[in-house]
This record gives C-alpha cells, sequence and structure tokens, in this order.
C-alpha cells in the first residue's frame, strides 16, 4: 500500500515533464540538444534586441544634443540589426526543429505503449477497469497529449522562463517597481493554470467510459463489418439515439468544466490588462522625473508588448493548453508504471507435454470459477480434442494449457516449466493458434501469414502451407497470387468467411511450433468442409500436440482423445467410442447434433 501511494504521488508536473524529455532525449538527442539551445537562444535574442534598442535610443539621443553623428550611433545600429536578423533566423530553426522533432515523436510514445502492453498479463483485457485505463493511457500517447504537452513545456522553459528572467532582472536594474509588476502579472496566471491542470484531469477520467461506449456506437453505424446489418435492420436510428445521448453526456461534463475555467480566465485577463497599464503609467512617470533615460523608455516601451505576447503565449496558450492535457500524459505514464508479468528465464522441453494440476480460474469480478479443479494431462504428440456447450470454460482451459492466462489455484506445466513462475515467451515460443475471433489483416496474402514468424521466413514454406489448407492462388480468388490484398478499402479484394478461415489456420501453421491449437476457427465452413480440413490440419500436425476446440461432435474423431466440458469441469474422458458407449453427456450432445443431418 505505502508503495501504490508513492507511486500515485510521484506523477506532479516536474516529474512528468523529465520522463517524457527524457524519453524524447533518448530517441533523438542531437534534435533535442540543437532545439532546445535554439529554444534558449530565441529567449535570450529577445533581451539582446531590447538592450540594443536602449544603447541604440541612448546614442542617437545623444549626437542629437551633440548636434553630430558619433561613431556608436553607426555600431549600436548595426548591433540591433544584427540582433534583429538574428531572431529571424532563430524563429527560422525554432519551427523547423520544432516539426522536425513533432515529426520523430509522434510514434514514439505510442511505440512505448505498444512494448508495454505485451508485457502485461493478458487476463487485463477481459477486465472494464483496465479498458478504460488503456483507453485514456492511449488518449495520452497520441499527438494531442504527451507530444503536444512536450512541446508546450519546453517552449516555455527553455524559451520564456528565461527571458522572463532576464526581463525581470533588466526591468529591476531600471527599478525594482516594474519588475515587482511582472511578477504581480505571471504568478497569479500560473495559479489559475495549475487549477486547470486538476480540473480537466478529472474531465478526463469521467469521459473515459463514454468515449468508449461513442467510439462503439460510430462503428455500428460506419464500421464496414456492421453497416450491412445495421441498415438491413433498420437500426440506423437506435444508435444513432445512442450516440447523441453518450455526446451530450461528454459535453455535459465538459461544459462545466470550461464554466469552471471561464472565471479564471477572465480574472487571468483583467490582471494582465492592468500589468500592462501599470507598466506604461510607471515608464512614464519615471522618464519624466529623470528615474530612467529616454533610450530606456523607449526599449522598454517598444518591447513591453512582446513582453505580454510572451506571458500571453507562455501562460494562456501554452501551458493552458498543455495543463488541459497532463491528465491524458499522467494517465499514460500510470500505464507505463502498471506492474508486468513476472517470472524466470527458462529451458522449456515440450516432449513433456503439458500437465494441469487441480487448476482453477475465474475473471476479474466474477465470483463463479469459469474453470474449477481440473487435472489434465496432454501427452507429447496427441491430438486432444476439447467439446462442451456454450460457457462449459472451453476456451478458458485452452488459454490455461498454453500459458496465456495463470491459474488462480492450482499449476500449469508446459514442458515442466511452471506458468506461474517463468517468463511467458519462453513457453510460448513454440505454441501457435487459431482462434474463433481470429483478425482479418487488411494487408496482402502474404503479409496475413508470415505475420506469425514474419523473422523466420523460409524459401517455398509458405506455398507448401497454402497447398495443405487449400488456398488456391492461382484462382480468380487471389489476383496477384500472395501480393494481394485482402481489404477493398486498400484496392484489393473481398474473401469469403471460409476463406478468411483457411488464412487464419496458414497464418498459424506457419509459426514453428510444437504445440497448435484450433479453437473453434471454422464456424463459416459447411461440416463436411470442415472435417476434410481437420484431416489435412490432423496430418499437418503430425509428431505434433494439437488441441482442438469444436462444437461440432463428428470432428472429434480425428482426435486421439477427447474431453468433454460441463460447468467448468472435465465431466469425460476418452476416445470417440469410449464416450459413444458410455451413454454419457458427450452421446448426448452428438444425438442431439446428428438429429439435424438426418
Amino acid at each position: 500500500m505505502r508503495k501504490q501511494r508513492k507511486k500515485q504521488s510521484g506523477y506532479n508536473l516536474f516529474s512528468v515533464m523529465g520522463r517524457l524529455y527524457k524519453a524524447a532525449f533518448t530517441e533523438c538527442p542531437v534534435r533535442m540538444l540543437i532545439y532546445s539551445l535554439v529554444l534558449f537562444a530565441n529567449g535570450v535574442i529577445q533581451i539582446v534586441i531590447t538592450w540594443g534598442t536602449e544603447a541604440f535610443f541612448d546614442s542617437v539621443s545623444l549626437g542629437a544634443r551633440e548636434g553630430a553623428i558619433r561613431p556608436t550611433v553607426v555600431f549600436t545600429f548595426l548591433f540591433l540589426i544584427a540582433a534583429i536578423l538574428s531572431n529571424h533566423i532563430l524563429n527560422g530553426c525554432d519551427n523547423y526543429l520544432g516539426t522536425s522533432v513533432h515529426v520523430v515523436l509522434i510514434g514514439k510514445f505510442e511505440k512505448c505503449m505498444h512494448k508495454k502492453a505485451v508485457k502485461l498479463d493478458p487476463i487485463l483485457f477481459e477486465d472494464t477497469a483496465f479498458l478504460d485505463h488503456i483507453n485514456k493511457a492511449f488518449q495520452g500517447s497520441g499527438v494531442e497529449g504527451c507530444t503536444f504537452v512536450l512541446e508546450a513545456f519546453m517552449v516555455v522553459m527553455f524559451s520564456q522562463v528565461p527571458y522572463m528572467i532576464l526581463m525581470s532582472i533588466y526591468l529591476y536594474t531600471l527599478n525594482p517597481v516594474l519588475s515587482l509588476c511582472i511578477f504581480l502579472v505571471f504568478v497569479p496566471v500560473v495559479i489559475a493554470q495549475y487549477i486547470r491542470l486538476h480540473v480537466f484531469a478529472k474531465l478526463e477520467d469521467e469521459t473515459v467510459p463514454y468515449r468508449r461506449e461513442y467510439d462503439c456506437y460510430h462503428e455500428c453505424v460506419t464500421g464496414r463489418d456492421y453497416f450491412k446489418e445495421t441498415r438491413m435492420l433498420g437500426a440506423y436510428r437506435y444508435f444513432s439515439d445512442l450516440i447523441r445521448e453518450t455526446i451530450e453526456k461528454i459535453n455535459g461534463r465538459a461544459w462545466k468544466c470550461y464554466g469552471k475555467m471561464a472565471g479564471l480566465e477572465i480574472l487571468m485577463r483583467f490582471i494582465t490588462l492592468l500589468g500592462y497599464a501599470g507598466v506604461l503609467l510607471l515608464l512614464v512617470y519615471y522618464v519624466i522625473n529623470g528615474s530612467i533615460g529616454v533610450g530606456a523608455f523607449a526599449a522598454v516601451f517598444s518591447s513591453i508588448a512582446v513582453m505580454f505576447d510572451m506571458i500571453e503565449s507562455a501562460v494562456g496558450q501554452q501551458l493552458g493548453g498543455a495543463f488541459e492535457k497532463m491528465g491524458m500524459v499522467t494517465n499514460y505514464m500510470r500505464f507505463l508504471d502498471m506492474e508486468e508479468m513476472q517470472g524466470e528465464e527458462a529451458d522449456v522441453d515440450y516432449s513433456k507435454g503439458i500437465q494441469l494440476q487441480d487448476v482453477s480460474f475465474s475473471y476479474a469480478g466474477s465470483e463463479e470459477m469459469a474453470v474449477k479443479n481440473v487435472t489434465l494431462t496432454v501427452k507429447n504428440g496427441e491430438t486432444l480434442a476439447i467439446v462442451g456447450e456454450n460457457g462449459a470454460g472451453k476456451s478458458t482451459l485452452v488459454k490455461l494449457l498454453i500459458g496465456l492466462y495463470r491459474p488462480a489455484h492450482g499449476e500449469v506445466r508446459i514442458g515442466q516449466v511452471n506458468t506461474k513462475n517463468t517468463k511467458m515467451p519462453c513457453y510460448q515460443r513454440k505454441i501457435s493458434g487459431v482462434f474463433q475471433n481470429y483478425q482479418k489483416y487488411k494487408m496482402t496474402l502474404e503479409d496475413n501469414i508470415i505475420i506469425s514468424a514474419f523473422n523466420d521466413q523460409k524459401p517455398g514454406k509458405i506455398d507448401q502451407i497454402l497447398e495443405k489448407v487449400d488456398i488456391d492462388i492461382n484462382g480468380g480468388d487471389y489476383p496477384k497470387g500472395t501480393d494481394t490484398v485482402l481489404s477493398t478499402e486498400f484496392g484489393g479484394t473481398d474473401i469469403s468467411g471460409g476463406q478468411w478461415q483457411r488464412v487464419a489456420i496458414a497464418r498459424g501453421m506457419y509459426k514453428e511450433h510444437e504445440i497448435i491449437v484450433l479453437d473453434e476457427p471454422t464456424a463459416a465452413i459447411d461440416p463436411l468442409e470442415e472435417y476434410a480440413l481437420y484431416n489435412r490440419f490432423r496430418a499437418m500436425a503430425k509428431d505434433k500436440t494439437a488441441i482442438l476446440v469444436t462444437h461440432r461432435m463428428g470432428s472429434c474423431k480425428i482426435a486421439d482423445r477427447i474431453v468433454v466440458m460441463d460447468e467448468g469441469q472435465i465431466v469425460e474422458e476418452g476416445t470417440h467410442e469410449e464416450l459413444m458407449n458410455r451413454n454419457g453427456k458427450y452421446k448426448e450432445m452428438y444425438a442431439a447434433q446428428a438429429q439435424w443431418y438426418h
């Protein structure tokens, strides 16, 4: 608890900005260093221009009194022109380097998030609270999050703050009261923006669930996988109403936040105006009573608009925008600090098979066990089928068997390695699978398959896999062969559900494996075609450990052994013939399904 409290309190403004700057500096150190120096020089040059203006007007005033052009007039004039020219050059460098750094960092923070996600426990992705959290983190990793905030604070800290400090020192040398006016203008505005930080951080936390709802409803109306059914059923109005209600919830909370900040913004503008007027009046007063010279008056007068524009930009725009986004960035940092899956390195001997000993498992937020006290051994080279009604725990058992989930009780050993205390990549290195909700990547046929082992490509291997799963690349379905893009959205072609299933199975088979899982991936294939595909699969999986999950009982005949699940437990186990002779759950399911084929 103490460690957690310490972590939560570590997300203050400077620690977050320090981490962002370090990450950016690691990604592009030379650009970040040059950009930081240019920003600093851009702030300093403004003071140089102010000082040069004072020197130039003083030399001109002195020359006017003497009735002659002194050498100092020429020198100060050239100095002032050089300073102004340098200012324009630095502004150009600032814009170029800022854009350059921005482009480099666009994907940097998302990349860090992706690397983190693969190190987290997969069971987290079943938790609604975690899905909200990852949505917030994703918002923080984007262009409007980390990149925007980092660039804003770099401009403020490296350019505008040094300018304010140097300008305050310059004004203090003229008269301490002038620098006090700047201080009184700057501090209240910073306080207002600090309040803004907390207000919008709260807004981000409140709106994330509604934003996820909006994305879901929006996809139902416009998504390629949904629009046909939405149109056919006339459900557009239904989803449109849900979208409108969700937007109203988001906007309602946003309006409350903006309403709270409106008063502070008005107060900020009023204080800025008072400071501006105060400095002007003081300048007039001090030049009349002789406290400051004409050169100093001209310098400050010409710089005062720049100075207050700088305050407006630094506090009202840069800091204001950054504080508004800081809630998202903090959520991103919290995501990066989440506890990763722990474990040790280990060598896995897949010939030892898989053993489950008294294994139980439940999902977050559920009191009921999805798998209860299961003890099971899967031998090396065995083809095991897992059957059962919907909700029986089949898919959960499979995820435990391959170490994707870790049990709440009991042990799962893959090749004698305990999944609880071993790093996941160690035992999943030679495990492959095809799941019911396989992905349809909008890429070429070849990319869709080699994605499972892109760093282990072998000549001719993809052609062998395609032939085994009965994909004919010379037919009309794949006009460009393996280079055919499987999406009309990117100038490619559409293929049927059955063809997609073959692609998914080819993807799973392409990866070098000792254990492979087929978790109901053949729903769109008719029973006869499915049976033929499973027979080809069995031939491909010869001498490999194979686990099948299917609703179609006839396909189980290819398995060496069948496990029947009911309410999270194994209720029967044996071959097809053995189970048919027992008159138990398996035979009941088989008979119920067989009647549809008579």
